[in-house]
């Protein structure tokens, strides 16, 4: 699993102080090496520039493509444009007792950054909670309208679970 991304592995101690750039191509091979249940694959270019300083490094990444998830409403897969732009800091030395969200303490023992991680969670981050196709310029659905009128009829269908039928029947005495 882990050896398809290797690629992700940027070793920073041989990195000199200022700024490194970074191109990565995802896949689908990316999100089936991490297991992906929400992404079913992609295809997104991303850049990364990576400036290092004596005690921090600042990651800035740029984000652009598409991913490929299935819609709540048909369950049929589509693409999801995606363009996001994101920093993340990077500091070395032991995380404090405080808890900082927004910064990743890098222990002096390591040696390479692995940035598949941080890819991800970015490409995640951007999924909205509703996934479904985008309507129409008329505003109308753009799912298999078979689907639809599936979804439709089920909906329309009441049918009483017969194992409830006789809970009808008893009486209480107050």
């Amino acid at each position: 699993m882990m050896e398809s991304l290797v690629e992700y592995l940027i070793p920073y101690k041989g990195l000199s102080i200022g700024k490194h750039e970074y191109q990565f191509h995802v896949q689908d091979s990316f999100f089936a090496a991490l297991e992906s249940e929400s992404v079913k694959g992609g295809d997104l270019s991303i850049s990364l520039v990576l400036d290092k300083q004596s005690r921090l490094m600042i990651a800035e990444t740029k984000v652009v493509g598409n991913i490929n998830l299935a819609c709540d409403r048909c369950l049929e897969l589509f693409d999801l444009p995606i363009e996001v732009d994101y920093n993340q800091i990077y500091k070395y030395g032991e995380s404090p007792d405080i808890n900082e969200d927004d910064i990743i303490y890098l222990d002096d023992k390591e040696y390479q950054l692995d940035v598949s991680k941080l890819f991800y969670e970015i490409i995640v981050l951007e999924i909205p909670i509703k996934r479904i196709h985008s309507d129409d310029k008329d505003g109308n659905p753009t799912c298999k309208t078979e689907h639809l009128e599936l979804i439709q009829s089920y909906g329309k269908k009441k049918q009483a679970d017969p194992r409830w039928d006789a809970l009808k029947n008893l009486k209480f005495d107050d």
